[in-house]
């Protein structure tokens, strides 16, 4: 880290400014050193936010400045500090101070102006910690406390206290002490080891699973923040949420009981896409004499064979890339393929030949609706090959379940959801014309398809829902009292026409 002073700083306002910075970035350090051309300033403490127990300013002396004049300087400020000299340089030892005591110190500045090699105004100074201050914090602790508060998330960062996340709101846990630099190497080791730091340092940003025995599994992705360690947790069960629990439609359970297509699950991070989707793999592993193959990045619910068969491939671990995995597992006899994310064109090119060869292929997106999520296959394609694509999702698609989690009444989220079925003529054919706006109407108009608004308007009537959660939902209010209402959209009336 580095820090500009001006020509009317002192030495001591680029101690107090730096270290509030570095503290803010990094942690808490226990010892700290500054560099500059021919002056050093190191500190140390035990807590350095209240006091200083040690600082000791290094600086080479100028030409002609005897040793006997620094020590009567010294003797006059009445600090009660000391100073060593050896070859060339000296060191002002300064007495222990508390942080409102700085401005005392400020004849220390005035003989590293008067006896210095050169003025420390206007001065480039580099900024490190030397040591952090060490907690007794293990990384277990923590995920215990998610566990208690039935917390979604965790995050923890150099220079802050570590966040919870509970029913989609972020608050920090104020009983635990500001996090140091040290501490994220630390939890990283504790939750991965020296391999999964390598790679963080070298990739900047990475992802790998903790198994918490009891508690559950966790997404753990690292990264890079203002030059230190920080990392997102998601905590994963240990079993698959069954569909009762999930409060969706029987129709997205039905979808596996088909034997071919493609099936996307859609929404924002953290809309419950993961979740959904291993309950419809375990709901197979429950029914079904199956081989299911998943491919993630990284693995995140664990499953037991039951009456299936699965196979679970890490990206990075396992295989190379999702694309490649997918070609190798059409000659791996699979009957079920779920792929953790279809984010390139190569990817959805071979999910669709996948589900067209014969396979049920399931899959997420980072789409908001059911149109979109149309929509953005399609546009990974060059313009010459779209009629293609649309010819093949077309008759492929077996549907598309979007998601946008909202607080339920008593505690706890649920899903709100827009269904968008495949298999239906009306479906296919504007699939094929490209009239993809036209699917929207056709949701509103079928018995077994929903639209945001109607879901969320039955999760409301249920008591399920608050309203205020139920309108942040839907596409606008307008359109929650619409459906209260009874009232179908104009292209929903087109349709019924």
């Amino acid at each position: 880290m580095f820090i500009g002073s001006r020509a009317n700083n002192t030495i001591l306002d680029v101690f107090r400014i730096g270290l509030s910075e570095l503290i803010r970035k990094v942690g808490l350090p226990r010892e700290a050193v500054y560099k500059t051309d021919g002056c050093q300033i190191r500190v140390r403490a035990n807590d350095l936010s209240k006091r200083v127990d040690n600082m000791r300013i290094v600086f080479d002396l100028r030409e002609g400045v005897t040793q006997d004049e620094v020590v009567a300087a010294m003797e006059e400020s009445r600090l009660g500090g000391r100073v060593k000299f050896e070859n060339g340089s000296c060191t002002l030892q300064a007495p222990p101070f508390e942080w409102r005591q700085l401005p005392m110190l400020v004849p220390l500045d005035k003989m590293v102006q008067d006896f210095a090699v050169h003025s420390m105004r206007s001065q480039t100074w580099s900024l490190e910690t030397v040591e952090y201050v060490k907690h007794s914090l293990n990384i277990n602790v923590l995920i215990e406390e998610m566990e208690k508060r039935k917390a979604s998330d965790l995050h923890l960062r150099a220079g802050t206290k570590p966040y919870i996340r509970v029913d989609n709101d972020l608050f920090p846990l104020d009983h635990m002490p500001v996090l140091s630099a040290g501490d994220m190497k630390e939890f990283l080791l504790q939750l991965g080891g020296e391999a999964e730091l390598e790679a963080l340092m070298s990739e900047k940003e990475m992802s790998f699973q903790y198994h918490a025995a009891g508690i559950g599994y966790l997404r753990c992705s690292g990264y890079i923040k203002t030059g230190a360690i920080a990392i997102a947790i998601r905590l994963i069960p240990e079993e698959p949420l069954p569909f009762e629990a999930l409060n969706l439609p029987l129709v997205v359970r039905d979808v596996c009981n088909r034997h071919r297509g493609l099936f996307l699950v859609c929404g924002i991070t953290g809309s419950g896409k993961s979740t959904t989707l291993a309950a419809m793999v375990d709901f197979i592993n429950q029914t079904r004499y199956a081989h299911i193959i998943t491919i993630e990045d990284p693995i995140e619910y664990v499953y037991t064979d039951k009456k299936s068969v699965i196979s679970q491939r890490q990206v990075g671990r396992d295989t190379y890339s999702f694309a490649n995995a997918l070609r190798g597992a059409l000659r791996e006899d699979p009957d079920v393929i779920l792929v953790g994310e279809m984010r390139d064109m190569e990817t959805i090119r071979a999910g669709l030949s996948a589900a067209e060869t014969g396979h049920l292929v399931f899959s997420t997106l980072h789409t908001t609706t059911s149109v979109d999520t149309i929509n953005r296959i399609i546009s990974y394609f060059p313009q010459n090959e779209r009629d293609l694509i649309r010819q093949e999702l077309a008759y492929t698609l077996q549907g598309v379940v979007c998601q946008r989690l909202v607080k339920r009444v008593g505690g706890g989220r649920i899903p709100i959801v827009e269904i968008l079925l495949g298999g239906r003529p009306i479906v296919r054919d504007a699939i094929l014309d490209g009239d993809i706006d036209k699917l929207h109407g056709i949701i509103e108009v079928d018995g077994d398809m929903t639209t945001f608004d109607e879901y969320a308007v039955k999760l409301y009537q249920s008591g399920l829902v608050s309203r205020d959660e139920a309108i942040s939902a839907c596409s606008n209010e307008q359109g929650f009292e619409r459906v209260i209402s009874g009232i179908k959209s104009s292209e929903g009336r087109k349709i019924l026409k």
